[in-house]
């Protein structure tokens, strides 16, 4: 079974999403294929993750422009089981929120939801408050979530098609769904 996994320009959670992605392909032998936003590829580089991807996935597809490389054709026509994006920075959030497909991940978000591509996405600022998070040196960062970005995650969640992770190990829960259904079908 192939899934999509979009990566976008935020760090949190980065170092676990790449670990769970792994869990998936080794233990439900999926076949994932990463897509990442050109910040994604940056974060990726700057978590020192990015050989990692390179290395554990066949497929990994990184943002030219808003259709290329064309992957969102594929997620249109039922090529893959479903779709993550994780982790969505609140840029991507804000832009698949409004319908504003004008870059790679946000474009496969719209011609997913219009295939009826099951589409998941584990948006980093969900909540209200100050959390610390891990910068890539290991020095702790302190961030606050604005008013606009918890309203976006709730307008998503209003979407038909998506379904709002409020963790990224939620997925794996998903995965072996999808799994198990396939089998007894």
């Amino acid at each position: 079974m192939k899934i999509a996994w979009g990566i976008t320009g935020a760090g949190d959670y980065l170092p676990e999403t790449i670990n769970i992605m792994k869990t998936l392909q080794e233990k439900y032998n999926l076949d994932v294929t990463v897509v990442l936003s050109k910040s994604g590829k940056l974060v990726s580089r700057w978590y020192h993750l990015w050989d990692d991807l390179r290395q554990n996935f066949k497929k990994v597809l990184v943002e030219k422009d808003p259709n290329s490389p064309f992957i969102a054709g594929s997620l249109q026509l039922g090529k893959y089981a479903f779709f993550v994006v994780c982790p969505a920075s609140a840029n991507t959030t804000a832009k698949i929120a409004y319908g504003i497909a004008d870059s790679l991940i946000s474009n496969c978000v719209a011609l997913a939801i219009k295939g009826g591509c099951p589409t998941y996405i584990y948006p980093t600022d969900q909540k209200l408050g100050s959390l610390t998070t891990s910068l890539p040196n290991g020095k702790k960062l302190i961030i606050t979530t604005r008013d606009i970005d918890v309203e976006n995650v709730e307008r998503l969640k209003q979407m038909k098609g998506i379904t709002v992770l409020p963790s990224p190990h939620e997925i794996e829960k998903i995965a072996q769904c999808f799994v198990q259904k396939r089998a007894t079908t």
